[in-house]
C-alpha cells in the first residue's frame, strides 16, 4: 500500500515536472529583460563574505536564526538570480525531478546553464509520508507573510545575491507576488506558473 502511495506520489511529481520543463526556456528569454532593468538599478546590494551559498554549487541547511534552518539548492551563476517557489504540497525538490518524457532537463538545471537559480523547501510541506521538506519543521498552519518573512531571512542569511527574478509555480505565485509587494527593492522580475489542462501558461 505504502508502495502504491509512493510511486503514485512520484508519478505526480514527474508530471508536473513535465509541465514545468518549458520554465526554464521562458526564464532564459525573460532574463535577458531581467538583467537589462537589473543595470538600470546600479549595482547588487553588497552581502557579508562568506556565506553558504553567495558563490557555486550549494545545497544544504542554512542557519535562519531563532534556532531554526531552513534547506535551500542553488546552481549556476549570474544576475539576476533566480528565486524559485514550488507549489502547493511540494518542496524545492519538484524543480529538480526528470521530466516524464526525459527529452528536456530539469528547471533547476535547465535554468543553471545561464542564471544563478536557488530553491528551497517551505517548512511543512508533504508530497507523500517518504517526501517531506528538508527544512526544520514549525507549527502548521502558516501565513502567507509567514512564508515571505523565512524566504528573506534565508535569502539574506546565505548572501543569495539580489536582484531576484521570482518564479511562482500554482499556491507558489501568491508567495512571490506577496515577496515583491513587500520588499520590490530586491525584485526585477516575476514569472507565474500555472496549469492550463496538460500544460503550462
Amino acid at each position: 500500500m505504502i508502495l502504491g502511495r509512493n510511486q503514485q506520489a512520484l508519478t505526480m511529481a514527474r508530471t508536473r515536472s513535465s509541465r514545468l520543463a518549458g520554465v526554464a526556456v521562458a526564464l532564459a528569454i525573460f532574463l535577458a529583460a531581467a538583467a537589462t532593468a537589473a543595470a538600470t538599478k546600479g549595482p547588487a546590494t553588497p552581502t557579508a563574505p562568506a556565506a553558504p551559498a553567495a558563490v557555486g554549487d550549494f545545497a544544504g541547511l542554512v542557519d535562519i536564526g531563532g534556532g531554526r534552518r531552513l534547506y535551500l539548492e542553488c546552481r549556476g551563476q549570474g544576475s539576476p538570480t533566480v528565486v524559485l517557489e514550488a507549489g502547493y504540497r511540494n518542496h524545492g525538490g519538484i524543480w529538480s525531478v526528470e521530466p516524464v518524457d526525459g527529452q528536456q532537463p530539469t528547471v533547476l538545471h535547465g535554468v543553471a546553464a545561464f542564471a544563478r537559480v536557488c530553491s528551497y523547501d517551505r517548512p511543512g510541506t508533504v508530497l507523500s509520508p517518504e517526501d517531506l521538506s528538508r527544512s526544520d519543521p514549525v507549527p502548521q498552519p502558516r501565513t502567507a507573510q509567514d512564508i515571505v518573512t523565512d524566504l528573506h531571512a534565508l535569502l539574506h542569511a546565505a548572501a543569495v545575491a539580489e536582484p531576484y527574478v521570482l518564479v511562482g509555480h500554482s499556491d507558489g505565485g501568491l508567495f512571490v507576488r506577496l515577496y515583491a509587494s513587500t520588499y520590490p527593492g530586491e525584485v526585477v522580475g516575476m514569472v507565474l506558473v500555472g496549469h492550463a489542462g496538460n500544460g503550462c501558461r
